[in-house]
């Protein structure tokens, strides 16, 4: 069985909240960790060290639709954490946003696989990702509605979790669509994408691993 380490960023986990967020990582590669964050309840940042690269992931949840105060805290404390980051990272900004983005494209930035729905939250997300040249890679990807809408909520399926990838990641990732094969008390599916990590950082994390 794989051992997992957990970060959670929140209230005590015994107690109901109305936010959280949390990152899992195996922890075989816990040696890879550099650095993490507890931002606030709402934004997690992580920050590995695969050989002389690196990859920083922030894991997102933003306020429900209507919040409109709340929801430009999280994106203005976002954008802080944003730019912190080294311009030589690879980045993943990835979570619920609570967004529905539409499928008018955005060059570079939003495709046309995404919702047909929008609201206050996806305008927000879509001001955010061409600042910050964030790619938002399930919209570009083709799928049935049963791969590419991430929750199904009183009887509606929308796509509201995205996942953002920046510019030097971007060409490296293969897919991103959404998982059903686990049973999980949520109204919301898992969002899965696939990256073709460098030829380089795969043979040193394959070295590294048997060695230890």
């Amino acid at each position: 069985m794989d051992h997992y380490i957990l970060l959670y960023s929140g209230v005590p986990t015994h107690k109901r909240a109305a936010a959280g967020i949390a990152i899992m990582i195996k922890a075989e590669f816990k040696n890879r960790i550099h650095s993490y964050v507890f931002v606030n309840e709402r934004i997690l940042q992580l920050r590995f060290t695969p050989q002389s690269r690196y990859l920083t992931l922030l894991a997102v949840y933003a306020p429900e639709e209507g919040k409109t105060e709340q929801t430009e805290e999280v994106y203005e404390t976002l954008q802080d954490q944003i730019d912190k980051i080294s311009e030589n990272d690879y980045i993943v900004v990835t979570g619920d946003y609570n967004a529905r983005d539409g499928n008018i494209p955005i060059d570079g930035i939003l495709g046309t696989n995404g919702d047909i729905t929008t609201n206050s939250n996806g305008h927000k997300l879509k001001e955010f990702a061409p600042v910050n040249e964030l790619k938002i890679t399930n919209t570009f990807c083709r799928h049935k509605e049963i791969h590419k809408m991430t929750c199904n909520a009183r009887g509606y399926r929308s796509i509201t979790d995205y996942i953002l990838t920046n510019k030097k990641l971007s060409p490296l990732v293969n897919d991103t669509k959404v998982f059903r094969g686990y049973d999980v008390t949520t109204d919301h599916y898992l969002l899965i994408s696939t990256i073709r990590l460098p030829q380089k950082w795969y043979t040193f994390t394959k070295r590294s691993l048997r060695q230890e």
